[in-house]
């Protein structure tokens, strides 16, 4: 059964291209040139891969993922952003949204099918197997350093069983040895056969000489026999004494080998642990970014409203992906507005052509501010009582008043000649929601 993608982009050309790569692999692509165009399909469609354009007419390739992603029908799908856009900053974001990376649209066929082959698309799951396989037999063996356990465990084996094999063969060629030797001795020392009258007339007239003699040169072979057996197991002793010392030297050299191996490996580990950790830091001083990009509220609304609560929560999801564990930081500043009386109703700002001057109040005494700074909805305050229910303590979160301590703009030092409504704009930017994120995995 064919697979299919689905390609996002308003750009027919870059449609066009990316399509052409894709059928080569004989995969059925359908297009859609905007980003609700995409969302229409996936009601009624279930593409295996889905390739992202990011800056779109309308919704835009982040709003798309996320959409896709907050869909439990569309969320198993994987998305890979194909934009121009680049740099670490982005592919963070695209990967927090929930994109598993980004592909230029300036590709190569070949790095479109490494694409296909890596998100299982087209083939190369018979390697992914025998990786797999070779994990968990690597698995297998306890230690810091499995594979090298392994490699060091197999050598000693190895040597062992050849060690064992050659004491082997040199005891059964010595034993042969002797066998031969044996057989030679006693075929030299046989008498020859006589008749048995000449037998008895030797015997009669040379008895004692004879005797003599052939004890002699039996007793003469036999120490001759053994001095060369004596010699033959002296010269195999030192043949397997001069292997045994250069096993021992061959395995001085694989340990020495391994231990550089080993520093190697640990200088790679380190160097990994280090590009992960840059990584998470880089992600989340996205997110970070991301969450103050609304960091201003209005002079009528609550400095920890439901408009705030909206971009928490969706803060707060985020981290839980990527396992957080810390402390975000949420800092309230109330700024200084030029404002006229409304009666009961308090205070209102005043009309943007009204001289500064003739303000009836700018901003509000400090310990007004600093409690002004503090109210929150009740939605939101319910948000944060549920926090560590919600991430069993590693998300925890802390509301700190600034009042109107800290202003990010600094305010003229009179406001004589100046409108109400230039003070005022000063006073918008200093009217905000500061959030920080400190990590406690690193």
């Amino acid at each position: 059964m064919s697979k299919t993608a689905l390609i996002v982009d308003d750009s027919r050309s870059a449609r066009v291209v990316l399509k052409n790569m894709l059928e080569a692999h004989e995969l059925e692509v359908d297009t859609a040139e905007s980003a609700e165009d995409a969302l229409d399909y996936l009601n009624d469609h279930r593409p295996d891969v889905i390739f992202m354009d990011h800056l779109m007419p309308g919704m835009d390739g982040f709003e798309a993922v996320s959409a896709i992603k907050n869909n439990p029908d569309t969320a198993t799908i994987p998305i890979m952003m194909y934009t121009s856009q680049e740099g670490e900053l982005y592919v963070g974001q695209a990967r927090a949204l929930g994109a598993v990376g980004v592909l230029p649209k300036q590709i190569e066929p070949v790095e479109v099918s490494k694409v296909l082959k890596s998100l299982r698309v087209i083939g190369g799951d018979h390697a992914q197997e025998q990786i797999e396989s070779a994990d968990a037999t690597v698995a297998e063996v306890s230690g810091e350093f499995p594979a090298l356990e392994m490699l060091d465990q197999d050598l000693r084996l190895l040597i062992q069983d050849l060690f064992n094999q050659q004491r082997a063969v040199l005891r059964r060629d010595l034993l042969d040895s002797y066998e031969t030797i044996a057989a030679r001795v006693v075929d030299e020392i046989r008498p020859p056969e006589k008749p048995q009258d000449v037998e008895v007339e030797s015997v009669d007239q040379d008895g004692p000489p004879q005797f003599l003699l052939g004890s002699l040169a039996i007793l003469t072979v036999v120490t001759m026999v053994f001095a060369w057996l004596y010699w033959q197991r002296e010269q195999s002793w030192q043949a397997l004494q001069g292997q045994y010392t250069q096993v021992q030297q061959e395995l001085a050299q694989l340990r020495d080998s391994d231990a550089n191996s080993i520093l190697q490996a640990s200088e790679q580990f380190d160097n990994y642990e280090a590009t992960i950790e840059a990584m998470y830091i880089a992600t989340l001083e996205s997110l970070e970014w991301g969450a103050n990009q609304s960091a201003q509220y209005a002079f009528d609304d609550l400095p920890l409203g439901d408009s705030r609560l909206a971009v928490l929560e969706q803060l707060d999801d985020r981290l839980a992906t990527l396992n957080f564990s810390g402390v975000v930081r949420i800092e309230s500043h109330v700024a200084d507005f030029c404002m006229i009386a409304a009666g009961t109703d308090g205070y209102q700002l005043a009309p943007g052509d009204v001289p500064a001057v003739s303000c009836d109040q700018i901003g509000f005494a400090p310990g007004e501010a600093y409690e002004f700074g503090l109210r929150q909805s009740i939605a939101f305050a319910n948000f944060i009582r549920l926090a560590d229910v919600r991430s069993g303590g590693k998300i925890r979160y802390e509301i700190i008043s600034i009042g109107n301590s800290d202003p990010v703009m600094a305010y003229p030092a009179a406001a004589d000649g100046l409108s109400a409504g230039a003070w005022n704009m000063i006073a918008a930017a200093n009217n905000r929601v500061q959030m920080s994120i400190f990590a406690e995995n690193f």
